[in-house]
């Protein structure tokens, strides 16, 4: 059980069964979003989610991530980072978890703001579903700027993002390390 407790999965369970990798999403539907993320940044493992009243994008991330581990190890799975600039010029990020079913790619996302949801796996690529989230901004006059792909195993194999008490906030500056690709002129 990659060291979760039987209160850790009662957590989870209460939301239903998992039988499928998408039944993940009414999971993280459960939490509330935590809109004054601001005031006290701290990025949580897994467990601490698990627990946790309210979750932020990356939360969501990090737990979607760590559910399909636990529930559906053969599962493919990697983290999306986004990053936009809003119209009075403040940049900010946006994760989501990306996963495999049957050769397409979907995301389970954490936010908000309309748009940037979950997204069924009927994509093609992760850069597809990138594109998707790039559009969401453009409609809401943000301008989408850079993104990347990479698995939690890639960018923190230091870091216990399963069941750290801590705040994981390296994290965010490991994802953006991660950035690969700007979305230019396309969006």
């Amino acid at each position: 059980m990659h060291g979760y407790d039987r209160a850790d999965i009662d957590a989870i369970e209460r939301h239903g069964p998992l039988g499928h990798p998408t039944d993940i999403r009414k999971v993280i539907d459960a939490y509330p979003y935590d809109f004054d993320w601001r005031a006290s940044y701290a990025i949580k493992s897994v467990r601490a989610s698990i627990h946790s009243p309210k979750i932020t994008c990356i939360d969501s991330a990090i737990f979607s991530y760590g559910l399909l581990e636990l529930y559906f190890p053969t599962t493919p799975r990697k983290l999306l980072a986004l990053h936009r600039r809003d119209p009075q010029g403040e940049e900010c990020g946006h994760c989501v978890t990306l996963y495999w079913v049957n050769g397409k790619v979907g995301a389970f996302s954490k936010s908000s703001f309309e748009g940037l949801g979950h997204r069924d796996p009927v994509y093609a690529s992760p850069t597809d579903v990138a594109m998707s989230y790039a559009m969401a901004y453009v409609k809401m006059a943000f301008k989408p700027l850079y993104f990347g792909v990479a698995s939690l195993e890639e960018v923190a194999p230091d870091i216990d993002w399963r069941r750290s008490p801590e705040a994981l906030n390296v994290l965010s500056e490991r994802l953006q390390a991660r950035y690969e690709f700007s979305f230019g002129q396309a969006a």
